[in-house]
Order: structure tokens, then C-alpha cells, then sequence
């Protein structure tokens, strides 16, 4: 029983140093890991007011009537998203009674990559599952 149970401590512990290794990565907003900008727009009223708490809805280039995310302001009336691609992005904030919109362009300068390129993610992915299968091959080696 102290092997089971050894067993699911060392699942644990590898499970929470992955979620923090790509909670901690520098830029990586929402666990978005493939995102290569990182906008930040301020919403406010028509007479000025930073609007707090309202519900943002971002659109994509090309794709006005599909969210490509969603979420709330902050008291200041600040949202951040990452974008993963060039080009015209738009946003929009609702508060009771006003509605507030803006249209960002992405990209066209210095490129700015806070995120983890995909063919990172998925090496070291590759790196943990030749881990895994290491592991496994010593344990069933030590049991004969």
C-alpha cells in the first residue's frame, strides 16, 4: 500500500509543477500560451467615467460575430487579452445603458512574443512523456 500511495504523491507533485511551470510563463494570460501580443485597452463612459465591471466581448480579424474572448474589466475600466495573430481586432464593453467599442491594430512593428511558441509546448511535452515511459520502464524493472 505505501507504493500506491508514494505513487500518487509523485502524480501530484508533477501534475502541480506543470500547471505552475505554464501559470508562471512570462506573458501567458489565461493560460493562452500561443498568444504573440498582449493588448490592453481602458473602457470608459461617455463622460469620462472608467467603466468598471463591464462585460468585454473581443472579436478577432475576420471573425466579427464570433468571441474570440470573453471577460470583465477591472475598476479602472482595464481589460487585457493576448492576441494571436496580426491585424484589426475589435473590442467591446457593456455596462447598463452604454455600450463602448474600439478597434485595435495588432502587429505591423516590432513584434513583441510574450508567449511559448507551439513547437515548445509540444517538446517539452515530448520530454515529459520520454519521462514517463523512463520511469515506467525502471519501476517494472525493479519488480521482477
Amino acid at each position: 500500500m505505501q507504493g500506491a500511495a508514494s505513487r500518487s504523491r509523485l502524480h501530484a507533485t508533477l501534475v502541480l509543477a506543470l500547471l505552475l511551470l505554464l501559470t508562471a510563463a512570462p506573458g501567458a494570460s489565461a493560460l493562452n500560451l500561443f498568444t504573440t501580443h498582449e493588448v490592453r485597452v481602458q473602457f470608459a463612459t461617455q463622460d469620462g467615467k472608467p467603466m468598471a465591471d463591464a462585460e468585454v466581448k473581443v472579436f478577432a480579424p475576420g471573425e466579427p460575430n464570433k468571441p474570440y474572448t470573453t471577460g470583465r474589466t477591472d475598476a479602472n475600466g482595464k481589460f487585457e487579452f493576448g492576441a494571436d495573430h496580426d491585424g484589426l481586432w475589435s473590442a467591446e464593453a457593456h455596462v447598463p445603458g452604454e455600450v463602448a467599442r474600439v478597434t485595435i491594430r495588432v502587429g505591423g512593428g516590432k513584434e513583441q512574443t510574450n508567449g511559448l511558441s507551439p513547437a515548445l509546448v509540444l517538446g517539452g511535452l515530448a520530454v515529459l512523456l520520454v519521462v514517463a515511459v523512463w520511469y515506467r520502464l525502471l519501476r517494472a524493472r525493479r519488480r521482477r
